[in-house]
């Protein structure tokens, strides 16, 4: 599992650098020394829920967008550490929960439940796919002996 402290550090520094900002001047905007920056991107320090407010500002970002990117890593880190784990890259560890995105949608904009739901389908019938090509490799094994 990835460490949350160095996650968040490496989402702020990716969000800084994109907005082509030194770790001065995102200090600076935050109110925050070069140095507490630093230390926050590489994980050294773990920042407050005030200094993480003065962060995403300075980042021109809600606190809650900001989080969200920290969890959407959190969640590739994970994902891809399932997948090292099953040896195949394909994702045959744990299954990833399908979150659905309900109430967040424009007004009039289709129901994600749907769609939710066609992902699950996707996976399973990709899962089955897999399996059916690897249960199939072996009788052909079978078959030449």
């Amino acid at each position: 599992m990835a460490d949350l402290q160095e996650t968040l550090g490496k989402v702020i520094r990716r969000e800084r650098q994109q907005r082509r900002l030194t770790m001065r001047e995102l200090g600076e905007r935050a109110g925050l020394s070069e140095i507490y920056v630093g230390e926050i991107e590489r994980g050294q320090k773990y920042p407050s829920a005030r200094v993480l407010e003065s962060v995403a500002a300075a980042l021109d970002l809600e606190v809650a967008e900001l989080l969200e990117l920290v969890a959407t890593e959190l969640r590739e880190a994970s994902a891809a550490a399932r997948s090292r784990t099953a040896g195949l890259g394909f994702g045959f560890g744990r299954p990833e929960p399908v979150r659905s995105s309900i109430g967040t949608q424009e007004k009039g904009a289709a129901s994600s439940e749907p769609l939710a739901a066609q992902q699950v389908l996707t996976m399973a019938s990709f899962s089955s796919l897999l399996l059916a090509g690897r249960l199939g490799e072996a009788a052909i094994r079978r078959s030449r002996r």
